[in-house]
């Protein structure tokens, strides 16, 4: 049975594809079988995928057009060890992306509309809990932080009320763009880079996470 992250957020624009495609990217130096999800019908993963310089898949599998069942039924069949899901900013494509994942990263940036969009993905995923047998872990990520700001002090800060983990904070960084430009993921174009670095912690978080009972 594979191991599924499902990178969730209900507003767009907060760096989900980034994330995902970065942490899938780092995942390949602990586990060799790892591929990734596009279920966003904007396929921005796909995108950065196209020039073929990724270690991993990426499938186009966009939820919003198919039933959630047969959706999950075609997650379900993808065999790898461990799958990342880059979702869609909308409450479908969550629901079904959750019904599935161990545990949902969700990105948050320094913005009241995000700590917003946080809270009702928080919704989704209590929601999402009730009807499980079994535990759906989450992540808050602090995403494109300046940790030298009060805007990017008081992010991390308000995350850390919510109720649920908050795991390493990710900077605006110049490498992300490169990688997406080059088509790889951070680990292949800026290795040892402070981008690498944040993206090696978020993933330790996420793996301890996911192995802890």
């Amino acid at each position: 049975m594979s191991t599924i992250i499902a990178v969730a957020q209900r507003k767009g624009g907060v760096g989900k594809t980034t994330i995902a495609v970065c942490v899938a990217g780092e995942l390949l130096r602990h586990v060799s079988d790892v591929g990734l999800i596009d279920a966003d019908s904007q396929a921005s993963a796909c995108h950065w995928a196209a020039p073929g310089n990724l270690g991993f898949p990426v499938y186009e599998l966009e939820a919003e057009s198919r039933p959630v069942g047969e959706w999950v039924r075609m997650v379900r069949q993808i065999p790898h060890g461990v799958l990342v899901i880059d979702c869609a900013p909308n409450d479908r494509s969550l629901g079904a992306a959750l019904a599935v994942a161990n545990i949902a990263i969700v990105p948050c940036t320094p913005s009241g509309l995000d700590i917003e969009a946080t809270l009702r993905t928080l919704d989704i995923v209590r929601r999402v809990r009730a009807s499980r047998q079994d535990a759906l872990k989450v992540l808050l990520v602090p995403n494109r932080v300046d940790r030298r700001t009060l805007e990017g002090q008081q992010v991390v800060d308000e995350l850390s009320t919510l109720g649920e983990p908050v795991g390493p904070a990710i900077g605006s960084r110049s490498a992300f763009v490169r990688a997406f430009a080059a088509g790889q993921s951070v680990s292949d174009i800026a290795r040892s880079s402070a981008a690498d670095q944040e993206i090696r912690a978020l993933t330790q978080e996420i793996l301890a996470q996911v192995r802890a009972k």
